[in-house]
């Protein structure tokens, strides 16, 4: 990988997926810290991955245009927003002796977006690094045969 934004987006997309994972937890068994993971860190995550990863994203997507990994990128995206805009449920409800389902199931979109979005990236660099013939356009991950490449 040698674009720095898509390093940079799979660091900050597993940063997400931490942070989901660590958050009902420390907010259960520790709740003197439960500050460190506040609706205001989760925003700055989610405003920080999504122009990070676009930018790591798109430079090496145009060069194949593999639209199965773009639809991919904004389903990761759409999951990411949905958690955080829509099934904002807020913290106060842990705070308060307990996380409600909608915490849960936010916690869950919110992991699947980003772990699909590191993925994606990654799978998104992998195969420009590994694509022989960068200026084909194709929408399926499955190699092209060779018959439909004039240049061979």
């Amino acid at each position: 990988m040698s674009n720095p934004f898509s390093k940079l987006s799979i660091l900050l997309s597993s940063l997400c997926v931490l942070h989901c994972l660590a958050t009902p937890f420390v907010l259960l068994l520790l709740p003197a810290l439960s500050t460190l993971f506040s609706e205001t860190i989760e925003h700055a995550l989610v405003l920080s991955v999504v122009p990070i990863s676009m930018a790591g994203f798109f430079p090496t997507w145009y060069r194949h245009k593999n639209y199965r990994l773009f639809a991919l990128y904004l389903v990761s995206i759409g999951l990411i927003l949905f958690s955080q805009f829509v099934l904002h449920t807020g913290h106060e409800t842990a705070a308060q002796g307990g996380i409600s389902t909608m915490n849960w199931i936010r916690t869950g979109v919110t992991f699947t977006g980003a772990l699909l979005l590191a993925r994606v990236v990654y799978q998104n660099n992998r195969h420009t690094h590994f694509c022989t013939h960068p200026h084909h356009h194709h929408d399926t991950a499955r190699p092209i045969p060779d018959h439909q490449h004039p240049e061979i």
